[in-house]
This record gives C-alpha cells, structure tokens and sequence, in this order.
C-alpha cells in the first residue's frame, strides 16, 4: 500500500529535504518573511516544477498540526525507511549504529537522529511503524538528520542478536550499570542501545548486550533525557 503524502515543517528540516531529495517536494508554503533564508528549497522546487506559494501563521499551523512550523511547510513523498535485512549487508566494518528499543517520544527520536549526523552514525534502529518512526515532529527535532541517516524500523532484540552475529558489539545504556562509558574504549563495529525513559531496556535487548554502560553525574537527577544520554554515548564512540 503507498504511504500517504508526508509533512515536513521546520526551516532546517526543510532545507535538508530539498537539498537531499528535491524530487520528494509536492508543494511548499512559507511565510513571506522567511523567503530569503528558503531560497535554496524554493529554487529545488522551480527545478522540479513544484508549487510554492506564501501563506499565512493559521494556515501554515492548520497544515502543519501544530503552530511549531519556524515559517514553513512542506508536503512530500514520505522519507523512506530502510528493510533492516538490506541495512545490515552494507554496513561498513566499522559502523556505530544506535537502536532505540521502546523508544517512541518524536522529541526523542529527532534528537537522535540530529545527534547521529553529527557524530556520523551509519543508522538509527527504531521499533514500531514507519509512520511513527519518522512522524513530521522527530523530522523537525532532528534539524536535517533524518534527511542524512538511514532509519530502519525492526523487532529490536532480533537486530541486535543478527548485529552481534556480524561481529558488532553490543552496548546497553543503564545509568544502573558499574561501568563508565568512558572507561575504556569503545570498539567497532558497535551497537549502542538506547531505551524508554520509562522503561529502559526490555528483558530481550538487556540479554543481547555484550556489556551495560552508564554515563557518570552527580546523581542530583534520576537520570539524563534518553536524546541527551544517546548524545554522550555516540560521543564517547567517536573518540580516536
């Protein structure tokens, strides 16, 4: 079945469609005020002989869903997921990928992939629907990213044991575990497993890890936001 048109708002997110996947565009609508900083999405759409017109604040929330729009809308062929099958063939030998095991909050999901980018991550692991994992809130929170990192939607305990069969280690996010994440070095290829605030980890991802790391604080707090902690990790896995 062909999945239903997507909406894309957010400058930044927006910019990173056109630049990456112009012919994705169905049409744009933009607060006049933001013309000179859309130039690069409005010339991508002329190219591709799509439609963009100025709008109004309560048109652009009505089509958006919600007022958080920074002044454009986009709407477009939905981003694609990747079948983790064919994910897993081309991962190079010395990937960092990141699974969120019950992981469903879009703010979450976006400050994922937006710290993915940047760390140069070679894919996010999510599980649930593909509408949910890259719903237009976690596109907008990423800033881009999920423009530039692969998503692919899996069973996450599944994926993690067919990671570790392709010789990739597996590393749990628990702030209950005696090891730092930086006390030793993180090898490659590696996993790194991110859960639910709530929730952490289920019983099924918690066995397929090879070891559990914590991220070290004061402890003033329960614990770290799960995009803040999967920032730190995917740090700590890009040092030299």
């Amino acid at each position: 079945m062909a999945r239903r048109p997507a909406t894309v708002y957010g400058l930044r997110a927006a910019l990173a469609l056109g630049r990456h996947r112009p012919e994705a565009i169905q049409r744009i609508l933009y607060d006049a005020a933001r013309r000179d900083d859309l130039r690069p999405l409005l010339k991508a759409a002329a190219k591709q002989r799509r439609p963009y017109n100025e709008a109004g604040p309560d048109d652009l929330a009505n089509v958006a869903g919600t007022v958080h729009h920074e002044g454009v809308v986009v709407t477009a062929d939905p981003l694609p997921t990747v079948p983790f099958p064919r994910l897993l063939g081309r991962l190079p030998a010395d990937a960092v990928v990141v699974a969120l095991d019950g992981v469903s909050n879009p703010h979450n999901v976006g400050s994922v992939l937006r710290s993915a980018a940047w760390f140069g991550v070679a894919a996010v692991l999510v599980d649930g629907p593909e509408e949910e994992a890259l719903n237009p809130a976690a596109i907008r929170v990423a800033q881009g990213g999920a423009e530039v990192v692969p998503v692919s939607t899996a069973e996450v305990p599944r994926a993690l044991e067919a990671l570790a069969r392709r010789g990739f280690t597996i590393v749990g996010a628990d702030q209950r575990a005696p090891a730092g994440v930086f006390d030793t070095p993180l090898p490659r290829p590696l996993c790194l497993v991110m859960g639910s605030e709530a929730e952490g980890m289920s019983k099924a991802s918690r066995r397929a890890c090879t070891v559990q790391v914590a991220v070290p604080g004061t402890a003033a707090v329960e614990s770290l936001n799960v995009g803040v902690a999967a920032g730190i990790l995917m740090a700590a896995a890009a040092r030299p």
